[in-house]
């Protein structure tokens, strides 16, 4: 009976073989070679038949087709389907290889259909053959992109560039930046990068994918210029490799394959982009051109045109524009020989608006008049360039006509002293008299007390003489802290290494609690100010190139300051990407910016 049972599972393993495709390999790697598979049993090979031809879709390239007959053995469906309906066994099909070539893109795709003309009747033998293709463990896990808005501008003009990470399925991790720099031919405004989220790849889970807009720039010169590559390391999976090993286990020799993988780090590196930056057209430039470049608005008042002598008159100025980021250069103001003027207040800040950066500058213009009378204060204009008009554009507002009446105090005791003007009224002539005769005690001094005077004995010049030594000496001291304090460069130098400790301590608590933006803030805002104490320059306000040149000018090396610049651009960036390095690089990264800031202390 049971050998009945195995006859008739053989029986039907022949009669459920069927036709199949199925691809050579596990893996289909992208721009590689693979072989897709016909598997026709024997007995189900029609007649008379052509030979099948593939179609190909989506980047597939057909190379050849081979066929041969093979024994085959059943697939797992029907070893399953044996325990119902009998089968398992080894049987022979006629194999049909179409060797092709995998496109460069991967995902899910669909290689093509195959037909057969069998009888004079062709026939889709398979409509649509879906092939998950995998990036080739020789190739970069990790794509960087970086495109500009717009590659064709005028100088000054602003534009932004777009950052785009896509990391493929042998990619491990390990991201960080090492080179974000986007030369020095250009005035940037960074994104904050740090909420960049990565999506998975539609057709391909096992594929993330972010971008963001990564910085405006504005260019300071013309010509053909270059933002460089952006630089990234991170591991990767490497591509598998067989290990064979020989054991001897109780005098018998064994001999053992394996597959192994290992991670590496490499590098990926974003392409150049080339910018064409045109000059601003000399036809139509106004005489007073501001240098700014975009879409501008500006508006001029006075808070008053009636007042007195000793009032001050404001002239309130508001311009905004999408130009150059963080920049707005200052209108040509009239003449104020009339009044007397302290030097204005400037407000400028900066708001990402839509897909720009929009710059705003608020002035405020404080005027004390001189005398009484009418005074005509001419119009006040401002010209911008407009890159999508391709003109330039002036924006006027006036004049005015100030009217300026008697004060109760002169223009000149105000504006020396206000403060004197309106508070209590100096002392009069006739209350002096009325003091004096109020004075009272006043004797003559009597001849015992002339002789009794202390100057004419010799003990008090003794004493008199001994005492100028201490005179002199504490004269010098006063004299010399109150220089000191009033000399705020030195204050600012002696108060530097102090303030750089605190920062450098944040640094510190920043990198225990494993704050990497923290960490590189706090390392970035220390260099600067040191810097900036040192030279009693404010280099906080400055562009990287202005600060290059004020290096340069106080005689610091080359070396020293491209060290200033890239340490300047490594923890800009940290603090703007997604990325951060590892505790121990962020401690070394700590000791080498200590150890730069100690070769600083010659500004001293």
């Amino acid at each position: 009976m049971k050998k009945f049972l195995l006859i008739c599972l053989g029986l039907a393993a022949i009669v459920n073989a069927r036709p199949s495709l199925q691809v050579d390999r596990d893996r289909v790697e992208a721009g590689k070679s693979f072989g897709l598979q016909l598997v026709v049993p024997i007995q189900e090979l029609p007649s008379p038949r052509e030979v099948p031809q593939l179609e190909t879709r989506n980047g597939f390239v057909f190379v050849g087709l081979d066929s041969a007959d093979q024994m085959m053995r059943p697939s797992m469906e029907d070893m399953f389907n044996s325990f119902f309906n009998g089968g398992g066994r080894s049987y022979k099909a006629r194999v049909y290889s179409f060797k092709l070539k995998a496109p460069k893109k991967t995902g899910q795709l669909d290689v093509g259909q195959i037909t057969w003309e069998i009888a004079g009747q062709k026939q889709i033998v398979a409509n649509s053959i879906p092939v998950n293709v995998q990036r080739s463990y020789n190739d970069d896990a990790l794509a960087v992109s970086l495109s500009a808005s717009k590659k064709s501008i005028y100088e000054g003009e602003q534009f932004y560039v777009t950052l785009g990470l896509h990391t493929y399925e042998h990619f491990e991790g390990g991201l960080q930046a090492t080179d974000m720099s986007t030369g020095n031919d250009f005035i940037v405004h960074r994104s904050d990068l740090s909420n960049m989220e990565f999506k998975p790849v539609e057709g391909a889970r096992r594929e993330m994918q972010a971008s963001a807009k990564f910085a405006w720039l504005a260019p300071t010169k013309s010509g053909n210029l270059q933002i460089p590559p952006f630089k990234f390391k991170y591991t990767k999976r490497g591509e598998p490799k067989v290990v064979e090993e020989n054991k001897n286990m109780g005098g018998m020799q064994f001999h053992s394959q394996t597959i192994k993988q290992e991670s590496i780090e490499a590098e990926a590196t974003s392409p150049i982009i080339n910018i064409t930056v045109k000059p601003l057209p000399a036809e139509g430039k106004p005489e007073n051109f501001s240098g700014m470049v975009g879409d501008y608005k500006f508006n001029a008042e006075f808070d008053r045109t009636n007042l007195k002598v000793g009032e001050a008159l404001t002239l309130s100025i508001s311009i905004k524009g999408d130009g150059t980021p963080g920049t707005i250069t200052d209108p040509k103001l009239p003449d104020f020989s009339d009044f007397r003027s302290v030097p204005p207040e400037n407000n400028i800040s900066k708001k990402i608006t839509g897909n720009k950066v929009v710059t705003s500058k608020d002035i405020k213009v404080f005027l004390y008049p001189k005398k009484k009378g009418s005074f005509e204060i001419p119009e006040i204009s401002y010209s911008w360039f407009n890159p999508s008009k391709k003109q330039y554009e002036v924006a006027k507002v006036g004049p005015w006509t100030i009217e300026v009446e008697k004060g109760d105090a002169s223009a000149e005791m105000v504006f020396q002293s206000p403060a004197a003007a309106s508070g209590t009224p100096s002392v009069q002539k006739q209350e002096i008299e009325s003091l004096g005769s109020d004075i009272r005690f006043i004797h003559k001094v009597t001849g015992a007390s002339e002789s009794g005077a202390p100057h004419r004995s010799i003990p008090f010049w003794i004493a008199f003489v001994a005492a100028l030594p201490f005179y002199f000496i504490v004269s010098f001291v006063i004299t010399r802290r109150r220089k000191h304090m009033g000399d705020a460069a030195l204050v600012r130098k002696n108060k530097a290494n102090k303030m750089l400790k605190e920062k450098f301590a944040k640094a510190r608590e920043a990198l225990q609690k494993n704050e990497g933006k923290a960490f590189f803030a706090a390392l970035e805002n220390g260099l600067v100010d040191y810097l900036s104490n040192l030279t009693n320059l404010e280099f906080k306000g400055m562009t990287r190139p202005q600060m290059k040149q004020e290096l340069e000018k106080l005689g610091i090396s080359a070396e020293t300051i491209t060290a200033i610049d890239n340490w300047l651009e490594k923890c800009a960036f940290v603090r703007f990407a997604p990325v951060t390095a590892s505790a121990e690089e962020q401690a070394q990264m700590l000791k080498d910016v200590e150890k730069l800031c100690e070769g600083l202390n010659r500004l001293k």
